[in-house]
């Protein structure tokens, strides 16, 4: 297994949910991607580097274009409004 970080383009956030909220998101700029290659060289994964920091935990990146992604699920938002919303009704399930 081998890893390569590459510098990240202007405009992407890693956001998460700021614990004890419902309404409030935390963001910090990505600074480059971890890549992960497998044995055979192949791209395994990629996660988010952040102010030098592998994120871990669960986080949704927010694009330049204003959509949202959320980590691990394959689940687009077209807005940043659309994922605080879904957010908020995981939130009160």
């Amino acid at each position: 297994m081998a890893i390569q970080l590459i510098a990240a383009a202007a405009g992407y956030y890693v956001i998460w949910p700021v614990p004890g909220s419902l309404r409030g998101f935390g963001r910090s700029p990505i600074t480059a991607w971890q890549i992960t290659f497998d044995e055979g060289g192949l791209v395994g994964w990629s996660e988010p580097v952040v102010e030098g920091v592998i994120c871990s935990e669960p986080y949704a990146i927010l694009c330049p274009d204003g959509t949202v992604q959320e980590s691990d699920s394959g689940v687009y938002h077209d807005t940043l409004d659309d994922w605080a919303r879904t957010l908020l009704r995981k939130a009160t399930v």
